[in-house]
């Protein structure tokens, strides 16, 4: 549902103006410089909960720009590329997120597949979770 989908987005990223640029002018007076560091097309923080579908993820990173915009706050991309990133990657990854906007020509590339990572001498493994 395009409508509930835009609703949504409209009031998640009225952050930027409601409440980070509105507090920082009480605080410090109108016009500090702003900036949000961890700014990502992810629309939830718990992957099996958020959209990975490219219309849904689109729309989220546009609408975080046009706000941030209005608002006069800078961003900055939570990480540029997710060699490890997973399911995270398509959100969170800007050059995975480029790659399926059709901005690059390739998407974020894991350096290693699933069991090919070597550890390194006294490098930590899943098993000190078990104890």
């Amino acid at each position: 549902d395009v409508a509930a989908r835009t609703g949504t987005l409209e009031r998640c990223t009225s952050w930027a103006t409601t409440t980070f640029r509105s507090t920082f002018d009480k605080e410090c007076g109108p016009g500090a410089r702003l900036a949000s560091a961890e700014f990502s097309a992810s629309t939830h923080h718990r992957v099996r909960h958020a959209c990975n579908d490219i219309t849904t993820l689109r729309s989220s990173y546009q609408a975080q720009i046009e706000k941030a915009e209005e608002a006069n706050v800078e961003l900055f991309f939570w990480s540029y590329k997710m060699t490890y990133g997973g399911a995270f990657r398509p959100a969170w990854s800007f050059k995975h997120l480029m790659y399926l906007l059709g901005v690059l020509p390739r998407p974020d590339e894991s350096n290693y597949n699933c069991g090919e990572h070597i550890a390194l001498k006294d490098e930590p493994n899943d098993d000190i979770f078990l104890n």
